[in-house]
Formats: structure tokens, C-alpha cells, sequence
């Protein structure tokens, strides 16, 4: 089987657009499941539906490993880096702004359970905040350690009436899956992306890949999954829509 080395000046790699793409797939399995169970067609799963930590594991950690790539590269000038840091800056204000949208959205369509900070708001979030923490390179180890403590920390202490911050933080109710559909405060999901951002910095050193891999970019199945992984963020924003529309028909038809 052929093998490919490194692969030397460029931020994409076949092997993150598969893990991305193949988490995407996942959670969208996990998805159909809630919403089967939500329209009352089919009762859910909980114990397989847990494993979507491996999702959010995966998603967060990418960012991470994705952000450092776009701080390796030693041959960059000083005006190519401020370049990079805007784009950077702009792509999470974006994506924060989305979310902000969705949680709009939500406060019509499901008011009982709106988006206060989700996965958008969190990315979004967390991408600016590594912004100027990427020079640590693989010393990010040492803030990504303790956010995910704090979080896991911060995860079991109960707050009956939290402020907006303190859910934004990690401080929340008991039964947060109660009040909202989806959460993911910055404590421990910052130190996820930053714990990617250590991990980038030292598989992807000088955005040169330092290990082996199998030739993927022929498999049918691998273009699928790639293709997925480089179209994640539209994907995800249509996914939920399209399933939540077919068994809307289904329901009352």
C-alpha cells in the first residue's frame, strides 16, 4: 500500500477533512435519533446516544489542530501573518455570528429550549480566544490541561439561576438539557481547542505532516468522508432543517 510522507506547505490534509467529515456523519446519526424521539416516532436511544462526546472530542479538537496549521509555517511575512490572524478573526466572528442567529432562531421555533451558547457560540468563541495564545505552540498543553479540569469541575456544581456569563463559563442548572437544546460553555470545550492546538503544533510541525499515512484519496468512501469534512459548517447548518422537515411530513402525513 502506498504511503504518503509529509506534505509540506498547504493547511489541508486528507486525514482532518476525514475525521471531521466522519464526525459530521456521526453526529448526524445522532441527530436523527433525537429527533425521532422528539416527534414521538421512534424512542431514543440514550446509552448510544452518549457517545457523541466522541463528536464534540473530535470537532473541537480539529479546531484547534486547524488553528495552529495556520500559525506554523515559518516562512511567512509579517504582513502574510497579520493576513492570517484577520482571516482567523474574521472566520470566528462568523461563525459566532451564526450562532447568534440560530439562538434567534430557536427563541421562535422552540422557546421552551433555546440556544443560549451553543456549539456555534463556542467555536466561534473559542477560535478568537486562541488567536493570540498560538504562539505557545505545543505549550498550549499547559492551558488546555486546566480548562478542561475547570470544566469538568464547573460541570458538577449546580447553578439554580445563572447569569448569561456564567453560562457562558460552565456554571448552569442541573437539568440544563431541560432549558436548552444545545450547550457547550467555554470551560472545558477552549481547552479542547487548545489542547488541538498542542497537538497540531507537534504532528503538523512547520505544517509539514510528521507521520505516516496510507494513500486515502482514491476510496470512494474517503472522498464522500472528505468531502463532508470540507464542507462541515454548511452541512451542519442545513442538516437539522432538512431531517426536522421530512418528519414534520411524516408526522402529519
Amino acid at each position: 500500500m502506498p504511503w504518503k510522507i509529509t506534505k509540506p506547505s498547504s493547511t489541508r490534509f486528507i486525514e482532518l477533512d476525514l475525521l471531521r467529515g466522519f464526525a459530521l456523519i456521526f453526529m448526524i446519526l445522532l441527530h436523527l435519533m433525537w429527533d425521532l424521539d422528539y416527534f414521538g416516532i421512534l424512542k431514543l436511544n440514550t446509552s448510544f446516544y452518549q457517545s457523541n462526546v466522541v463528536v464534540q472530542v473530535l470537532f473541537f479538537s480539529i479546531v484547534g489542530v486547524c488553528q495552529s496549521l495556520k500559525s506554523n509555517a515559518i516562512d511567512l511575512t509579517v504582513e502574510q501573518r497579520r493576513a492570517r490572524t484577520k482571516k482567523m478573526a474574521t472566520r470566528g466572528f462568523y461563525i459566532l455570528g451564526l450562532g447568534m442567529i440560530l439562538s434567534l432562531v430557536t427563541l421562535v421555533v422552540m422557546p421552551d429550549r433555546p440556544i443560549f451558547f451553543g456549539v456555534l457560540h463556542c467555536i466561534g468563541c473559542s477560535i478568537l480566544l486562541s488567536i493570540p495564545l498560538l504562539w505557545l505552540r505545543e505549550k498550549a498543553i499547559f492551558i488546555a490541561l486546566p480548562c478542561i479540569a475547570a470544566g469538568i469541575i464547573l460541570g458538577h456544581l449546580a447553578v439554580q439561576t445563572p447569569s448569561y456569563l456564567q453560562l457562558v463559563i460552565g456554571l448552569h442548572q442541573a437539568d440544563i438539557t431541560s432549558h436548552t437544546i444545545d450547550y457547550f460553555p467555554l470551560l472545558p470545550w477552549f481547552g479542547v481547542t487548545m489542547l488541538g492546538v498542542a497537538i497540531g503544533s507537534i504532528l503538523y510541525k512547520n505544517n509539514t505532516r510528521q507521520f505516516r499515512i496510507p494513500e486515502l484519496s482514491g476510496s470512494s468512501p474517503a472522498k464522500f468522508c472528505s468531502w463532508c469534512g470540507r464542507h462541515t459548517l454548511s452541512i451542519y447548518l442545513i442538516h437539522q432543517p432538512l431531517i426536522a422537515g421530512v418528519l414534520c411530513l411524516r408526522v402529519f402525513f
